[in-house]
């Protein structure tokens, strides 16, 4: 596996650079999945006779930094990955993202794609990228230790209650959560607030509602709450897809994404079952949070006939079923396999309940607060009491209100 790219000192390795012709450099920040997207690479070179080179990067910060860098000197990788929401309308501000309605409109029109596949992609009423990964966000769970325990797959928020009570009354902890790589302390916030809060979920987005409302404060006493229990593992575990193949925990709150981390990790795909987390709320309507990572081209790439001939590989239904099967990822393409079991039950689970799909708070989150408001709930994870959590809401609302009021 190649070595991550430490910094911006390897700026040079521009997407023109390969060192073949035949080759295209996809650069990332997703090193979890280089085996992978090698694979996928190879696949492409047997195929199409273009070789896509995955490029990573060690750590989001260091990749922003230089794909921002890269503009600025009007240098853009031809192919690149990113984020969906507000960071994604910034990148297509620049000018510099070629946009994709052509390569589009031949997705959806072969039957492969459904237009909704594309609305995560879409900035002023045009697609200006293709999916790396389509992930919805759901519960994983340990079924051996479910159905030793007698516990059924929760429908209702008593269920799930039930569910994490018995699972710790028998020696066991309900839940892996960590603090890993500084980005996940918005997970457990984002789906509390989803299930208590859907109205108020999207408002935190558009600096309609504040951080120390009434809403936010129910969600961190339920999330306190839930830590006093002894719910959750250790926050400060650097090893979150292991602490759940060790059996640290029985549920996964996490992407779709992650099961091919976690069979590779030694878990059986048997072994793992799967839920979209249930409201608080009954009647509230079933509700799920979606992650878009894109796949952009640049202005120069779209006009470099072995970039596009990588990019519609990756789309196609080998490239999809290819990159399926090596990562076990879903990109939204219904002609090929579904990648794994997971996916296709959240997909049947998705059409019996015709569950909305809300943008993950990741990406919803303006980009300038992203990083401080997630380290003020990585240290409410890290000191989960209501007086950190009164401390923390006060501090990201502070941030929230100076961010908006400059708008």
């Amino acid at each position: 596996m190649k070595k991550l790219l430490a910094g911006l000192a390897m700026t040079t390795l521009l997407a023109g650079s390969a060192a073949w012709a035949d080759e295209v450099q996809l650069f990332h920040d997703k090193g979890f999945w280089s085996e992978q997207l090698q694979t996928v690479g190879e696949a492409s070179l047997q195929e199409t006779g273009v070789k896509i080179v995955e490029t990573p990067y060690a750590n989001a910060e260091q990749y922003k930094a230089f794909i921002q860098a890269s503009i600025a000197s009007g240098e853009t990788p031809n192919l690149f990955t990113w984020w969906t929401g507000e960071p994604f309308n910034e990148l297509v501000s620049t000018g510099q993202i070629a946009p994709l309605g052509d390569v589009w409109k031949e997705m959806v029109a072969s039957g492969n794609y459904g237009e909704s596949a594309k609305e995560l992609f879409v900035v002023d009423g045009e697609p200006y990228a293709v999916p790396l990964v389509l992930a919805r966000w759901v519960v994983m769970y340990d079924k051996p230790l479910f159905e030793e325990l007698g516990i059924s797959e929760p429908k209702t928020w008593e269920e799930f209650i039930a569910a994490a009570e018995t699972i710790k009354a028998a020696g066991k902890t309900p839940f892996v959560a960590t603090v890993q790589d500084g980005w996940r302390g918005f997970i457990w916030f984002q789906e509390l607030m989803l299930r208590m809060h859907p109205e108020a979920y999207n408002g935190l987005n558009d600096g309609s509602v504040a951080y120390n409302s009434d809403e936010v404060r129910e969600v961190f006493k339920t999330w306190s709450d839930m830590y006093a229990k002894g719910w959750f593992s250790d926050p400060r575990s650097t090893e979150e897809v292991n602490d759940f193949a060790r059996g640290n925990g029985a549920m996964y709150l996490i992407g779709e994404w992650a099961f091919g981390l976690l069979t590779a990790a030694g878990v059986s795909a048997d072994d793992i079952g799967v839920f979209i987390m249930p409201n608080i709320d009954g009647t509230d309507p079933s509700a799920v949070i979606v992650e878009g990572a894109p796949m952009v081209v640049s202005t120069a790439g779209i006009k470099d006939e072995n970039t596009m001939k990588a990019l519609e590989y990756f789309v196609s239904v080998n490239g999809a079923n290819v990159w399926g099967e090596a990562s076990g990822n879903y990109i939204g393409n219904d002609a090929a396999k579904a990648p794994n079991a997971v996916v296709s039950k959240v997909n049947g689970d998705i059409a019996a309940s015709n569950a909305g799909s809300y943008l993950r708070w990741w990406e919803a989150v303006p980009p300038d607060l992203q990083g401080e408001l997630v380290a003020e709930m990585n240290r409410f994870m890290l000191d989960p009491t209501m007086e950190t959590a009164e401390d923390v809401m006060a501090k990201m609302q502070t941030l929230n209100a100076a961010y908006w009021a400059d708008q």
